[in-house]
């Protein structure tokens, strides 16, 4: 969090060593082992990973890798119609990466809407029936911040190959030893340990990965630069594979192709397989209608209708066969005008499909709640969400959720929105392109019209309620991306920030557990609203208070991590720690010193490179 830059605050052990250029802000702040003050080498963790470890430490090891549901992110794909995907494995390239004895790299690239997802999907699952084989998979989301990041693939990935083979956790045990909790957060780390598991393991490791341009760039390409050199390795006994899909975009493009021994399978040019796939699709779904409408035979007539107008998109399919089902009249002159009608463009449709809203206000908060999110969310917490202004401050202030209301959120949205096990999705990642500001100047009521950080109802948390594990977890994401905000939100910040207050004690613990303070961080709950800011990069609150506080509060100091200072210094995040240094001492060894008055150098000197 914050302006975690390559420069960090100086350490020190005692007054007399903060004269010293490359002295520790370690410090025993009120009697405690210091742990957690360790601020140039990162290390914020306890000394109990550093001991000798056994096989019993597969438990802990495995916990720690279980970053993100990745099985029920898997579940989200729909099943294929039966023979539509048989085109990849029968595909020479598909072939060729299968059967080379050594490691390698396939991309299989295509356009939106033409079923990559279920693709990637199926091909897990046929890989999966091989022997000698370890199938891994991740598939990314943009719609959900444990579904953006290669961390969490390559945690995931981990994670089921300990998972089939648990002697190879072995591997990880060096790294966990070395940083605990904290050996996750590194993409170099994680690679180095999936390819000593695919070292020792018993079989070929083979990694499944879908919509890689769904996630974040930075340790996307960390990762991609790793497959890269694996692929410039000799060949050996090692066997790692990776099989990737995307939209064909030239940033991906461009990296991936980057070795000779990467196979592009272009799904794009492969005009004759999708179409055919699409046919199929078409041929099942018309099925479908005629058993949902009791009319066997009697829908024939659809099949060239729609195979003439889906343009081989998956997608478009799925949505016109449900608003065929959907329909009051299933007469053929109805479902001629329906499938007649239809956009064949995916953004005028998208635009039709909301624009029959039964409520267009009501769809667009509901939209502009599942665009913000940074996870997809439940129907009890969309409710909570749905339902909850400004002057609401108890539980009491919204009624209980309807039994009904799932049928509200569809008929706010119709097709727009999936449900899926109670969570709230929308129907396709083109879908959230079509609704989010910034990607273009936009047509309608809908297209290009919601800003997803505009959903600051969700940051204040709503204690002993469907919400509140999202809103402790979260309020603070939410409330850096506000920055234009931070003062008109001030009062409401100050308000669950209040030290010692039931509300302070709740938000925080969750979120220490849910965004993963406790990893790396000892919990501390007597923290001050101004340690909290300088902890969650809160510059404008920071200025804040220290333009309000007398100067007993901003120099209050914590058990465990001291003053607001130790902890900017801590967080590294330069930009507080200098605002602070001056105003608010730091606490070493129990004791407060104004940094600037016993340091012999500039302030600016006491930030050095890691």
């Amino acid at each position: 969090m914050g302006n975690q830059q390559s420069r960090a605050p100086l350490r020190g052990t005692s007054a007399q060593e903060l004269t010293v250029a490359q002295s520790d802000i370690r410090g025993n702040y009120n009697g405690n082992n210091g742990s957690h003050n360790n601020f140039h080498s990162g290390n914020t963790t306890t000394n109990h990973y550093h001991g000798g470890m056994n096989t019993s430490d597969y438990s802990e090891i495995s916990q720690c890798l279980y970053t993100s549901e990745y099985k029920s992110h898997r579940n989200r794909i729909r099943e294929p119609v039966e023979g539509t995907c048989t085109w990849v494995i029968e595909h020479p390239k598909y072939k060729d990466w299968l059967d080379e004895r050594s490691s390698g790299l396939l991309w299989l690239s295509a356009d939106p809407g033409s079923g990559k997802s279920v693709i990637a999907s199926f091909l897990a699952g046929h890989l999966e029936t091989r022997d000698n084989t370890i199938v891994c998979y991740f598939f990314f989301k943009d719609d959900s911040d444990e579904q953006r990041s290669a961390k969490f693939a390559l945690c995931a990935i981990l994670h089921q190959l300990f998972e089939q083979q648990q002697p190879l956790h072995m591997c990880a045990q060096k790294a966990f030893a070395s940083k605990g909790k904290r050996f996750i957060e590194d993409v170099n780390t994680l690679w180095e340990i999936l390819v000593q598991a695919a070292k020792g393991a018993n079989g070929d490791v083979i990694c499944v990965m879908d919509a890689f341009d769904e996630c974040e760039k930075g340790t996307r390409n960390q990762l991609i630069r790793h497959m890269i050199d694996l692929l410039k390795l000799p060949p050996s006994d090692t066997v790692l594979k990776f099989l990737v899909t995307s939209r064909p975009y030239h940033d991906i493009a461009v990296e991936l192709t980057r070795s000779v021994r990467t196979i592009q399978l272009k799904g794009e040019d492969e005009v004759k397989a999708i179409s055919t796939a699409v046919s199929q699709v078409i041929d099942e779904g018309v099925k479908h209608l005629e058993s949902y409408w009791e009319s066997p035979g009697g829908l024939g007539y659809l099949r060239n209708l729609l195979e003439s107008s889906a343009d081989r998109t998956f997608l478009w399919v799925a949505l016109v066969l449900k608003i065929l089902e959907d329909s009051a009249d299933n007469s053929r002159e109805a479902f001629t005008r329906i499938v007649s009608d239809t956009p064949h463009d995916l953004t005028e449709l998208y635009t039709k499909i909301l624009d029959k809203s039964s409520h267009p206000e009501g769809a667009r908060r509901i939209l502009h709640i599942v665009v913000g999110a940074t996870r997809p969310l439940t129907l009890a917490e969309i409710f909570v969400a749905f339902r909850i202004r400004q002057h609401h401050r108890t539980t009491k202030d919204i009624e209980v959720m309807p039994l009904k209301f799932e049928t509200t959120v569809k008929n706010l949205c119709g097709l727009f929105i999936r449900i899926i096990d109670s969570k709230v999705y929308l129907v396709h990642q083109t879908a959230r392109e079509f609704l989010i500001k910034g990607r273009g100047f936009g047509a309608g009521n809908w297209q290009h019209t919601l800003c997803p950080t505009r959903i600051l109802t969700l940051c204040w948390p709503i204690f002993k309620y469907a919400l509140l594990d999202y809103a402790a977890s979260n309020w603070a994401g939410h409330f850096r991306c506000m920055q234009d905000r931070h003062m008109e939100l001030f009062g409401r910040s100050r308000l669950i920030c209040k030290t010692g207050s039931n509300t302070f004690f709740t938000w925080l613990k969750v979120y220490w557990e849910r965004s993963g303070q406790s990893q790396s961080y000892e919990f501390e709950s007597n923290l001050t609203h101004l340690m909290i800011a300088a902890w969650l990069g809160q510059k404008e609150v920071v200025g804040r208070l220290l333009q309000e506080a007398d100067s007993k509060y901003i120099n209050a100091s914590s058990r465990i991590y001291g003053t607001a200072l130790n902890v900017a210094a801590m967080r590294k995040n330069e930009d507080i720690t200098m605002m602070l240094a001056g105003r608010v001492n730091v606490c070493l060894q129990g004791k407060d010193y104004n940094i600037l008055k016993v340091a012999s150098t500039p302030w600016t000197n006491w930030l050095i490179d890691e």
